[in-house]
């Protein structure tokens, strides 16, 4: 019984040499695809081997490589771990922020306050392009064009403490957005976020209302499946809930034409309605496939580029396309995003990437 344990039973620790055979050692051509064929299980022709080796000898002379006969199984796991290697490059090591609380987050709850103007604080709230600072997205965003309401905190775009260093790869993910007072929209960071939670729906049930709150907490999830809730809109899950009222008053719904650039900005990657689908091309100047006998007319006649933009504003009229938000092809700024987003780029198959990357529409 001794004997059939130790037979069975696997050492703790196991030597490299027992896992990936002995090291490389110098070799000459004809030696190694000689050992390759003599470890080889399945039927080889013998007239081709011999032929090969032949060549090999005759033609490989006697220069040397290094060579290391491995089993299948062992050379199918040294490729996997090189190519994770390669694709998983980590970011280097950094000093993470220390997140700050600032005093004017903590009076985006209290509705009973005035209302900031939040361009009068711009060492804690920012426009949204801010959020790309140092990063490469910058130049590309067109910092211009997005919504004048959109915001973010400081905290939101400060992430690592590091000085020099690309924040590409540190972007904070767009989760937590506030909806202050029906007007402004503000991404915040996590911890902005729990502490709003807690004042938010203390102040709900303490209080009665007779209209639903102005100011209501919302999380924002990207859509990267075909069948997938958004979240931001649904009445139930914002803080406090955005449920109707006895007196019958509508809950604030965040605007289509708001959500096409909070869809660019998150990476998402598929639609729920033909609507979002139309209002994402109008906003950005985009007129693909399938298109109309007049659309086709305008693309032969070099109207709309081969990547389906419209950049000429009276072709823009002509083709209807009339709620355009970005007047320079974002396409780049929108494949690099989705890239960091989502780590890995916009799948063909996707609502998105068949527009970007194929320029076509498939609802």
């Amino acid at each position: 019984m001794q004997d059939l344990a130790k037979e069975c039973s696997e050492p703790d620790i196991i030597e490299l040499t027992n896992m990936y055979v002995a090291s490389k050692t110098l070799q000459t051509l004809f030696e190694i695809h000689s050992n390759r064929y003599d470890q080889t299980y399945h039927d080889i022709v013998k007239e081709i081997r011999d032929a090969v080796l032949k060549r090999l000898y005759d033609y490989g002379g006697t220069k040397q490589r290094l060579s290391q006969l491995l089993d299948e199984e062992q050379q199918r796991e040294l490729e996997q771990e090189l190519e994770e290697e390669r694709q998983l490059e980590r970011p280097p090591p950094v000093k993470p922020c220390e997140p700050i609380l600032h005093e004017e987050i903590k009076q985006l709850w209290d509705m009973h306050d005035t209302m900031m103007n939040l361009a009068d604080f711009p060492i804690i709230f920012r426009p949204l392009p801010y959020a790309f600072m140092d990063t490469t997205f910058v130049n590309d965003c067109q910092p211009n064009n997005w919504r004048k309401n959109f915001w973010i905190s400081t905290e939101f775009q400060r992430v690592i403490a590091t000085k020099g260093e690309s924040l590409n790869p540190f972007l904070r993910a767009p989760r937590w957005i506030i909806i202050y007072r029906n007007e402004q929209l503000i991404f915040l960071s996590a911890l902005e976020a729990n502490y709003l939670i807690g004042c938010l729906n203390s102040f709900y049930h303490k209080q009665r209302f007779e209209q639903p709150s102005t100011t209501t907490l919302r999380l924002l999830v990207p859509r990267i499946k075909r069948i997938q809730s958004i979240i931001l809109n649904t009445p139930t899950l914002t803080i406090p809930p955005s449920i109707e009222h006895p007196n019958g008053a509508i809950p604030f719904l965040i605007p289509l034409e708001w959500l096409v650039q909070l869809f660019i900005f998150n990476g998402t990657l598929y639609f729920e309605t033909t609507d979002e689908q139309t209002a994402y091309c109008q906003c950005l100047s985009l007129c693909p496939k399938p298109r109309t006998m007049k659309e086709e007319e305008a693309f032969e006649n070099g109207w709309i580029a081969p990547d389906d933009f419209v950049s000429n504003p009276e072709h823009r009229q002509y083709l209807q396309i009339r709620q355009v938000c970005f007047h320079n092809n974002l396409l780049t700024f929108i494949k690099q995003i989705i890239e960091n987003r989502n780590n890995s780029h916009a799948p063909i198959s996707s609502h998105v990437g068949s527009i970007i990357l194929n320029s076509l529409k498939l609802i």
